[in-house]
């Protein structure tokens, strides 16, 4: 729906303006569409959890109970994550791994679970990105092999270390690592884009920046 709908520099398969009502109209349809899915995922979650509490099952370490609560609090983190994502263009399995630890989910799920997050997060704001004529096709050639090269080597490395000391906090560590790394860079890329703001001018929705 994001790449029918088009934007500033990608014209829209169906027709649709930026900016018009149509244009509008499929960016509510996003948002009911999301809202539908969670409404259905939550009331499945629960009658589950109900389920389980009738019948007095068992948690092993690393479940989670998906009560009326959790089921509240945790997909609205994930909606902020999400938004974050979406918005900086990072990844928003950075903020769901370590919320994931923080619920007790063992580590090697938490770190495989956030990878797969990142695939469809990240998707989802380069098409945006796309779409209002915001990426930098040469930077974007030059960051995905980095990237594809830097994720094959520390698969391959943490692999190594877990057969070697057998010590799932690694995972933990990798992860916080990430993390710190990530809120250093984007801090540093916040003040030199603070800097630089003089010479560059957004262009809104349905602009192009400069």
């Amino acid at each position: 729906v994001n790449i029918m709908k088009g934007g500033g520099a990608f014209p829209s398969p169906l027709g649709i303006r930026c900016g018009s009502n149509s244009f509008w109209v499929a960016n509510v349809i996003m948002l009911a569409w999301i809202f539908a899915i969670s409404f259905l995922a939550r009331s499945y979650l629960i009658r589950r959890y109900e389920i389980k509490r009738r019948v007095h099952y068992h948690y092993v370490e690393g479940d989670i109970q998906w009560n009326p609560r959790a089921t509240l609090i945790y997909p609205t983190i994930c909606c902020l994550a999400g938004f974050f994502a979406g918005m900086f263009g990072i990844g928003g399995g950075i903020v769901k791994g370590p919320l994931m630890l923080a619920m007790g989910v063992h580590p090697a799920v938490s770190s495989a679970t956030s990878a797969c997050m990142i695939l469809f997060t990240s998707f989802t704001a380069t098409t945006s990105f796309v779409v209002f004529g915001l990426l930098v096709w040469d930077y974007a050639y030059v960051c995905l092999i980095i990237g594809f090269l830097a994720t094959l080597v520390g698969q391959i490395g943490l692999s190594y270390l877990m057969t070697k000391f057998q010590r799932n906090s690694l995972i933990a560590f990798s992860i916080g690592g990430v993390v710190l790394l990530s809120a250093l860079l984007m801090t540093i890329q916040s003040l030199v884009s603070m800097a630089e703001s003089s010479h560059h001018h957004a262009g809104g929705i349905c602009g192009k920046a400069d």
